[in-house]
């Protein structure tokens, strides 16, 4: 029997909520603060572009974080990793609790990300290890629990700030891991395949191996791409629903939690048809849909068809792209039962360093309407379409 293959039991006994729990750290960290801005600028005697660098910074540490801790976690294990970042999380998250100048936010908030990072990286490899093949399944479980966090995030950032001074936001945030990190210490397991115990190869070797593999490139292609388009979404959507439309800050959060819960219910169906269709066929129906959807932005902007239609064609182009972006993850992550977590912290590291170029691509095509955007989705999805036809075309025994 292959010692890499998944157990059946340890999936059955597999903590989700709690995974998911933790995966949630990245989003929560983002946006639990961000009301808080302002008033951390003026507390630290700060200008406002300053703090606003912290996220920055928090996105900066993070992925670099993956880059050297997934590797780690395929050596050492994915429980070891897991309790070391939620402890370094919630020592950097008292340290920002603590700061008494911007330096020392800023310093926080890196650390803040480059340790978490070590938690987070080891979830999709522990899915990986016990759901083999069919991990976008596992993957989606995760994805629709953990999409609870963004929809909440900035409502419990606002809720904290009226009961208190914005250190209350970081003090939670330092709360949160310490919980999670006793509920890890007592349920969660460790399912590195034990063939990868035997191991004891440079641990940054896992690197040369993955992107050795020719047949994943093109799929992380569609990945990377898939997740532009969402920083294209999130970069824009504050402009064309606030600025273009003049819908006021409240309207704005409910029609952005309307994006949420069209990822959340992207993943519950693709939890339920992609083990009979598989994750290929669902990244392609995904790619399909996505551009329908932008194709209904790019019509109603053009004849000027109003908020309604836009925000229909956001939410259906949000959802279609949560499909791609899952199952392109999954198709890579399938391929490396030994290097999973330097898989992980591959398609990770990619997300956010491919992700930060929306802002710049936006710009250099504004005119103050959504038509750009429309333009730059796409582009974003004929490519990714592109790659997939060029992957069936040269791996045709592998499709």
């Amino acid at each position: 029997m292959d010692a890499s293959a998944p157990s059946a039991s340890l999936r059955d006994s597999l903590p989700l909520p709690l995974m998911a729990g933790i995966a949630a750290l990245p989003p929560l960290s983002i946006d639990m603060y961000l009301p808080a801005m302002p008033q951390i600028a003026q507390d630290l005697g700060a200008d406002i572009s300053v703090i606003q660098n912290s996220l920055s910074l928090f996105l900066v540490g993070f992925g670099f974080g993956l880059l050297v801790f997934g590797p780690m976690s395929d050596r050492y294990g994915r429980r070891p990793l897991a309790l070391f970042g939620l402890s370094g999380f919630a020592l950097a998250s008292l340290g920002l609790t603590l700061s008494g100048s911007s330096l020392a936010f800023l310093s926080f908030r890196l650390l803040q990300g480059f340790l978490g990072s070590a938690a987070t990286v080891v979830i999709p490899a522990m899915v990986r290890d016990c759901y083999g093949k069919d991990a976008a399944k596992g993957m989606s479980a995760v994805t629709m629990i953990m999409l609870v966090a963004p929809l909440l995030a900035p409502l419990l950032g606002a809720f904290t700030l009226m009961l208190g001074p914005w250190q209350g936001i970081f003090a939670a945030l330092t709360v949160y891991p310490v919980l999670l990190g006793l509920l890890a210490w007592r349920r969660l397991p460790e399912t590195r395949p034990i063939a990868a115990v035997a191991q004891r190869r440079n641990i940054f070797n896992n690197y040369r191996i993955i992107f050795g593999k020719r047949s994943i490139h093109l799929d992380l292609v569609s990945f990377m791409l898939s997740s532009l388009g969402f920083f294209v979404y999130i970069t824009s959507v504050s402009f064309i629903y606030i600025t273009y439309y003049g819908v006021n800050e409240t309207l704005f959060g409910i029609l952005f939690a309307f994006s949420a819960g069209a990822l959340i219910l992207a993943n519950f169906i693709n939890v339920r048809v992609v083990t009979r269709l598989g994750p290929r066929r669902m990244l392609h129906i995904g790619q399909v849909l996505a551009v329908c959807f932008v194709l209904v932005l790019g019509l109603t902007t053009w004849l000027h068809l109003g908020l309604v239609l836009t925000v229909l064609g956001f939410v259906g182009m949000v959802g279609s792209l949560g499909i791609c972006a899952v199952n392109a993850d999954a198709l890579v992550l399938i391929e490396f039962p030994h290097q999973a977590s330097s898989a992980s912290a591959v398609t990770g590291t990619l997300r956010f360093g491919f992700g930060a170029l929306a802002g710049p691509l936006l710009a250099l095509g504004y005119d103050g309407t959504p038509m750009p955007v429309v333009w730059l989705l796409l582009a974003v999805l004929g490519l990714s379409g592109a790659a997939q036809v060029l992957r069936a075309y040269c791996y045709r025994s592998h499709a």
